[in-house]
């Protein structure tokens, strides 16, 4: 009898099967190359889209005022109004980071313009102006800044009206050219010796740490899909609300094309030192000074455990008799949170010292 042949259940072995195990690892690794190709793709359309929106804006950008060489070809922009005879100047400083003063201070400037001469300067790295390799000492930026208002023709005497930072700037600008001065008037500004004694240790030439990451992010355009989703409350960029539409696309442009993120981490590595080559500085008694402090400002330093903010100002200002010091409320932007009040103790600081 013949025996029924046994068949396995058990395929034999082919020589199909180990090939399709190692397809997976080449699947998983099309997949990862496809992926990585789309993004590369998408993030050289997004830079390309950035870039010609970026060239198309500046390309159509007018500069309000001049553009003075200061210093190895590099210009700032100065916009100016004299069209009071006889009337001191005004000039206007941002705070760090700022961008454009012009755009920046507009809601103090434009409404003292009816009354007095006006100059808004822009710092090298900042707004309208080219940049420059040059530290960000005092005296360097306050050489700067009188270099380009004698550039632009702007004629004294002059008040300077500096936001924070712009403070040390200003009193290093009084330093240096006192007879060319009429006032101060600081705007929530910088003192020396503002914060705490232990913040004055150690290595201060720390920068920003805004550069290389934050103008990557703007060079391949995702600062600008950023405002496009989050609009007036981008968070990267915020606009300044008191400006229109218009201004603050412009004031934008300027900030996400040409502020120098390489020299504002510069300028923050020098903040600490430019504070303390101020120690003990305080403003000629011959130059009335008005401080217009925040009272957001106030309450923080108290929080933090920092100098007195009132305090720290009244051991800068002058020992002018018509010299004094305000406490607004709003926050350390006070020309934005109440700039009505700002424009009014300006002018009524103007009236008695002029």
């Amino acid at each position: 009898m013949i025996e029924p042949s046994v068949v396995s259940a058990v395929p034999e072995p082919t020589q199909d099967a180990p090939r399709r195990r190692r397809s997976w690892p080449r699947r998983l690794l099309r997949t990862v190359v496809v992926v990585l190709a789309v993004v590369l793709a998408l993030i050289l359309l997004l830079t390309g889209v950035n870039q010609a929106a970026n060239a198309i804006g500046l390309a159509r950008l007018d500069v309000p005022g001049v553009l003075v060489e200061v210093e190895d070809g590099a210009r700032m922009h100065v916009y100016s109004r004299a069209e009071h005879p006889g009337e001191p100047t005004l000039v206007f400083l941002a705070g760090m980071g700022m961008g454009s003063t012009y755009y920046e201070l507009e809601s103090v400037w434009e409404p003292l313009a009816e009354d007095v001469n006006i100059a808004t300067v822009d710092y090298l790295g900042y707004g309208f102006s080219d940049t420059t390799t040059t530290d960000r000492t005092n005296e360097n930026v306050a050489t700067e800044i009188h270099a380009a208002l004698q550039g632009a023709g702007v004629e004294g005497p002059y008040v300077l009206v500096a936001h924070s930072l712009g403070g040390l700037y200003g009193l290093e600008f009084t330093e240096l050219y006192p007879d060319e001065v009429a006032g101060f008037v600081g705007l929530d500004s910088t003192s020396p010796g503002q914060l705490a004694p232990e913040d004055y240790a150690g290595d201060l030439s720390a920068d920003g740490g805004l550069h290389p990451t934050m103008s990557v992010a703007r060079f391949i355009g995702l600062v600008r899909v950023e405002r496009w989703i989050n609009g007036d409350d981008s968070t990267l960029l915020p606009a300044n609300p008191l400006l229109d539409e218009a201004e603050q696309d412009r004031d934008w442009l300027l900030d996400n094309t040409k502020l120098d993120l390489r020299l504002l981490d510069d300028e923050v590595s020098w903040s600490l030192r430019n504070d303390l080559a101020l120690e003990g500085h305080r403003f000629d008694a011959a130059i009335p000074t008005l401080m217009v402090l925040a009272d957001d400002s106030v309450e923080l330093t108290h929080e933090l455990g920092m100098p007195d903010w009132v305090e720290v100002h009244e051991a800068v200002a002058s020992e002018h008799p018509q010299s004094r010091i305000v406490v607004l409320d709003g926050a350390h932007l006070i020309y934005v949170d109440a700039p009505d009040d700002v424009v009014a103790e300006i002018r009524k600081f103007l009236a008695a010292t002029q």
